[in-house]
């Protein structure tokens, strides 16, 4: 195969490479809108959560509420990403362990989980995370429901979170913060008038209601993940594209000058037979 053909068969595979990442960036910009628009409702939920939580501590004794316990024992919930191709979010979320060793590591997140077990981590729990905005629900209370089965089980006294938050300009930044136990004088707020009606126990009203404020918190937690996870995509299929155009720029150009000089070795060759004929006919 002549240079021409090869440099023309690399701008082919480059152009359907380009394609491929085109279609990323679609996916990804919008499971990031997706997931910015979830968010609305999950904060409003957890706010309806926490204001039916308000309500419900007020019918405890004052000396019933639950104060956080010491330090020591901490697990930690992590939300990584379930595929690659996204920069260093994953490393990033991971790096907020800082080197400690959890009693308990819950992971989120194919992609987290590899990467974690390179560092040496061992996870006591991983589950995939949603690949879709409507799938976080599912994937939090997974978590859930795990995460208060070792709580119930004391396999730590406390548990955090650690996850990605996307702002509004689509930079992410790693929180980390308490999830369980809940310090339920925070939720306290007496308000005027009689006070709320219940057909459960308060206690059992109160447990029920911090399970879902936790889930609510789970999710939140879950879906700002995903979105900064999309946003790091989005960012790193925009950086590859960039560097698609530049190489089929030079190609173009070096397929033109390549077409050029076969065009000119082409003339040269037909002027040159012409030159020796008119030699050999005189």
């Amino acid at each position: 195969m002549s240079a021409l053909g090869e440099t023309q068969d690399r701008i082919a595979s480059i152009r359907q490479l380009r394609t491929v990442v085109g279609a990323m960036r679609g996916i990804a910009a919008t499971h990031t809108q997706q997931a910015r628009a979830a968010l609305r409702g999950f904060r409003a939920y957890a706010g309806v959560i926490a204001g039916g939580l308000g309500r419900a501590v007020e019918l405890l004794e004052t000396d019933g509420a639950t104060a956080p316990p010491a330090q020591d024992g901490t697990a930690v919930v992590v939300f990584a990403a379930e595929h690659g191709l996204a920069g260093a979010f994953s490393e990033r979320v991971l790096d907020a362990l800082a080197g400690q060793r959890p009693a308990s590591l819950f992971l989120v997140g194919a992609r987290g989980l590899a990467l974690a077990e390179q560092r040496g981590l061992r996870a006591d729990w991983a589950s995939p995370m949603a690949s879709q905005a409507s799938g976080v629900g599912a994937t939090a209370r997974r978590v859930a429901d795990a995460l208060y089965a070792a709580f119930v089980a004391q396999r730590f006294t406390r548990a955090e979170m650690a996850y990605a938050s996307l702002s509004e300009t689509s930079q992410s930044t790693i929180v980390r913060r308490p999830i369980l136990p809940l310090d339920l004088e925070r939720f306290r707020s007496p308000r005027p008038g009689p006070p709320p009606l219940a057909n459960l126990p308060p206690r059992r009203l109160v447990e029920r209601l911090v399970g879902e404020y936790v889930f609510a918190e789970l999710a939140l937690a879950a879906l700002e993940s995903f979105a900064s996870e999309n946003a790091a995509r989005l960012a790193t299929m925009e950086s590859a594209r960039l560097n698609i155009e530049d190489k089929l720029e030079a190609l173009t150009a070096q397929e033109r000058l390549q077409r050029q000089e076969e065009i000119t070795a082409e003339v040269q060759e037909v002027t040159f037979g012409a030159l020796a004929a008119g030699v050999v006919e005189g």
